[in-house]
């Protein structure tokens, strides 16, 4: 073999300027030119992820992240969640992104197979605390880093998830960057050189699922985009054609995909408006949403006696297959990747929440013996559609059969909480409170909610970032309990 001859003529991806129409985009998009719905869509997404790192601060891997940023010190410039201290903006963007995604319980990009939120919402708030940045600056550049976020992660998608790479740490750190650099107002160039050095960063792989690295990339590309964007104002540069050229992004994570996919719809619409995000009603991977509100509902109108059961199939797309491999779950961190527990538990507790992933629900003799019972495949049908159809990405055809013979089947192609039907703001704030209530007492939760309510009218963020920080005793007690550990 000839290896001179093969690198020579390995081909540079695409002669698309991929990078500077990114690039362009981010910079001259001001809030005035983003659609209302988007800002509302936007704001219902913030809204969640602030809840979901408040609860998500009092896991052991944030907790132990938070111990290792506080040791390594540095500028007291932005607050860690729940924690009680300020750090720098990407040390405190590191620890509140591990605690946005450490429950699974922050938005997803069901189409584009992305948790963009996790990271970026984390990022703009530490960034924006730090230099004292209104609210509707930092709204704008989470906006922004989502669509940013979401529209590489479309130009990737599938061969880049079944390769093993997570969009999670991959694409949220060109996203981070890009919101990052809007709040530091980067000229092209600067960001440009921002989205370089985010490539040099950008990194995460599927074999981390139910580890403690699972959460970990989603607060390190919140800190490496913020770190991208600050180097890059202060000079230091990066392959300004990062996405397009030999040897970057395209070729690097996308098998040498042309990328047309990253500026088909950029701003047009936004991902806010389409295909939208999915805000998560249950606190477990969002392809097994589909499978439990068909079982919750199937129990509810079928009348459903546990005991009656003889099994339950849940026939399923292909990329629930791929994403749901804990069929037997050996702890709770497992057990929010298992459509057979989250069925299981669900039917036996009647709902599905964070009181459900503890070891004691694990081990439950009501919950092992009817998981035993539960099958999931791939469903043919399903299957034909695609690896992630965009009709059913998650769909699933749940068949419960009774021991009388009996079969109840229903079609769940949706989760509750869809883009085509999303939440109000009052119903998330019933969830924020569960989360942030183990944290922060009344007051401040409902403080918080009327400052987020109304984000784009907040005039410094860092009023905000002040009553997250924590609400400690003197006993140096949180408020609250502490939540199911994962």
């Amino acid at each position: 073999m000839n290896v001179d001859a093969t690198v020579a003529e390995r081909p540079v991806a695409t002669k698309l300027a991929i990078t500077a129409s990114l690039v362009d985009f981010v910079v001259r998009t001001r809030f005035c030119d983003i659609p209302l719905g988007a800002v509302e869509r936007a704001k219902l997404s913030f809204f969640d992820a602030v809840g979901v790192a408040i609860g998500g601060s009092l896991e052991p891997g944030p907790q132990i992240l938070a111990r290792f940023v506080k040791q390594a010190g540095g500028t007291a410039a932005a607050s860690v969640m729940g924690q009680g201290f300020k750090t720098t903006a990407q040390y405190a963007a590191w620890v509140n992104g591990t605690a946005a995604d450490v429950n699974g319980w922050a938005d997803f990009s069901v189409t584009h197979m992305n948790h963009p939120t996790a990271s970026i919402c984390p990022a703009t708030l530490a960034l924006g605390e730090a230099r004292h940045a209104r609210g509707e600056d930092v709204l704008l550049a989470y906006i922004l880093g989502v669509e940013i976020s979401n529209k590489i992660a479309a130009g990737v998608k599938p061969g880049f998830h079944i390769k093993g790479w997570h969009a999670l740490g991959v694409c949220n750190t060109f996203g981070a960057a890009a919101a990052a650099g809007k709040l530091l107002a980067l000229d092209r160039e600067q960001l440009a050189n921002a989205f370089g050095i985010a490539g040099a960063e950008a990194s995460g792989i599927k074999a981390s699922m139910v580890t403690m690295t699972k959460s970990y990339v989603a607060g390190a590309s919140a800190r490496d985009g913020i770190g991208a964007a600050v180097l890059a104002q202060m000079g230091f540069t990066g392959p300004r054609d990062v996405i397009e050229a030999r040897d970057g992004f395209l070729q690097t994570f996308g098998d040498g995909v042309d990328g047309r996919r990253m500026l088909d719809h950029l701003g047009d619409p936004f991902e806010f408006v389409a295909p939208g995000l999915t805000l998560k009603s249950y606190p477990s991977c969002t392809h097994t949403h589909t499978g439990i509100h068909a079982a919750l509902e199937l129990k509810r109108h079928e009348n459903i006696q546990l005991d009656d059961i003889e099994s339950i199939e849940c026939a399923v797309t292909p990329v629930m297959n791929d994403f749901l491999q804990w069929h037997d779950p050996r702890n709770t961190a497992e057990a929010k990747f298992s459509m057979e527990f989250c069925v299981a538990s669900a039917l036996v507790e009647d709902k599905l929440d964070m009181g459900n992933f503890t070891e004691e629900k694990l081990s439950s003799a009501d919950v092992r013996p009817l998981m035993r019972r539960v099958k999931m495949n791939v469903s043919p049908e399903l299957a034909r559609l695609g690896y992630n159809p965009e009709a059913a990405p998650s769909g699933c055809i749940l068949t419960i059969r009774l021991k009388n013979g009996v079969e109840h089947v229903r079609r769940q192609y949706k989760g509750p909480w869809e883009p085509e039907t999303p939440p109000d703001f009052d119903a998330l704030s019933a969830k924020f409170e569960s989360c942030a209530g183990a944290v922060l007492a009344h007051d401040r939760v409902e403080r918080t909610i009327a400052l987020l309510r109304n984000l784009e009218k907040l005039d410094d963020v860092s009023r905000l970032m002040d009553l997250l920080r924590s609400d400690v005793n003197s006993c140096g007690e949180t408020h609250g309990h502490r939540p199911a550990t994962v």
